[in-house]
């Protein structure tokens, strides 16, 4: 295993290679541009600000009166190491979550498109929105994950 000073040593030298800042600063702008469109399609939303995360994710979260009113939220997270986009339904806190997962965990063996990772304490449920984000298409990626998202609500909605 590698010490701290090895790592830092690693992580300088990508830095300076310019790359990791261009791709992070893209990705981080891209999810911007991905907010702003959902603040139109959503006016009666909350729609919370970008969380840039730690390279490990990246988000902004809503929630349609009819989520905030249970307490839950949907997730639009970029996660970074496997370079997807995801759609998570969360909850407010953890005894939100409970109330909630016995019941959502039945449309995982329904639909084949959901899933739960178990390691992920954050997500009720998940939906992969975009395996492989073609970014040099940015209005494409955006409708495709709008259309996904849309999906994913009102699936999510039936249960509710």
């Amino acid at each position: 295993m590698k010490t701290l000073n090895q790592l830092i040593g690693g992580y300088t030298c990508l830095l300076r290679q310019g790359e990791l800042q261009a791709a992070y600063k893209g990705i981080l702008e891209f999810i911007g541009r991905l907010r702003s469109d959902f603040m139109k399609m959503y006016p009666d939303s909350d729609i919370g600000g970008v969380y840039p995360g730690y390279m490990d994710m990246s988000y902004f979260s809503f929630s349609t009166k009819l989520l905030k009113d249970k307490g839950l939220k949907i997730a639009i997270v970029y996660l970074h190491e496997k370079g997807c986009f995801e759609v998570w339904l969360s909850a407010r806190n953890r005894e939100t979550k409970r109330r909630y997962e016995s019941g959502i965990k039945h449309m995982v063996s329904v639909n084949p498109d959901l899933f739960h990772d178990e390691t992920n304490p954050d997500a009720i449920i998940e939906y992969t929105l975009e395996p492989e984000p073609d970014f040099e298409n940015q209005a494409l990626l955006i409708h495709t994950i709008e259309h996904g998202v849309d999906q994913f609500i009102t699936s999510v909605a039936c249960l509710l």
